[in-house]
């Protein structure tokens, strides 16, 4: 039953990607990375990101150029469950785009700022102690949002008579510490089938030196358009001998 299942929901991705193979969008976003596309001049985006141990992020930025966003981000830990709610200092998201190549070698190229997540590293359990009221949780500094500067590429690639988005980058974590030893790469791949679906895959959090390869972040989840400007994506954070994190975010797109 099962698999009968999900033949039938592959199907039916396949046939919607197929009828709109043409038709696609440049994401400001893949998961938690950047790529190096933007808003145009009049665009704004609003979006609500649900993660681990119920964080909740709202972001939201306005093109003030076709080449240039501004914007605001504002997380706060624990917004959903038990815990004590934790709000962070709000961070700065811009974006800056330097190029976008030229016709033969259509290569975008950005610099920006905005916020990343750490991931679980030491995440300890959520217990309750005996008298059933009082939390054991250790806070994990690392299980939150932070910010820094980043430059990041997107080359597009063409196959299958659609367009697919590969994007390399680099940041830096300045908000709240400033920790240049924990400057990271990110890959990101993007596949549209067709304005619905979106396939999305990321490798985040590869330290500079290539070590600590046990705190690598994989990252995959689909994007689901219900409407030209509404989507939401259901993505799922792997993490060397962690559990597996659900992530929920919601974005709504226009222009003024």
């Amino acid at each position: 039953m099962k698999k009968t299942r999900l033949i039938i929901i592959f199907a039916a991705v396949f046939a919607v990607s197929h009828i709109y193979a043409q038709d696609y969008y440049r994401y400001a976003s893949v998961i938690d990375t950047q790529t190096a596309y933007n808003l145009g001049k009049g665009g704004y985006q609003l979006s609500f990101l649900a993660y681990n141990n119920g964080g909740i992020e709202w972001k939201s930025f306005v093109g003030l150029t076709d080449n240039f966003f501004l914007g605001v981000s504002l997380d706060t830990e624990h917004m959903i469950g038990k815990e004590d709610i934790s709000p962070n200092v709000p961070g700065v998201v811009l974006k800056l785009r330097l190029t976008d190549g030229w016709e033969r070698w259509p290569v975008s190229v950005s610099i920006g700022y905005d916020s990343f997540y750490m991931g679980q590293v030491g995440k300890a359990p959520n217990n309750l102690s005996s008298d059933g009221k009082t939390s054991n949780f250790e806070y994990n500094d690392l299980n939150k949002m932070i910010y820094g500067p980043y430059f990041v590429i997107t080359k597009p690639l063409y196959t299958f008579n659609s367009e697919q988005h590969f994007s390399f980058g680099m940041r830096l974590p300045t908000q709240p510490d400033y920790v240049p030893i924990d400057s990271t790469y990110f890959f990101s791949l993007d596949i549209p089938l067709g304005w619905a679906f979106v396939i999305k895959g990321e490798i985040e959090r590869v330290y500079w030196d290539f070590r600590r390869q046990e705190n690598w972040l994989a990252n995959a989840g689909l994007r689901f358009n219900i409407i030209d400007n509404l989507g939401f994506d259901f993505c799922f954070r792997f993490e060397s001998g962690e559990k597996v994190n659900r992530v929920f975010r919601m974005e709504y797109n226009n222009e003024f």
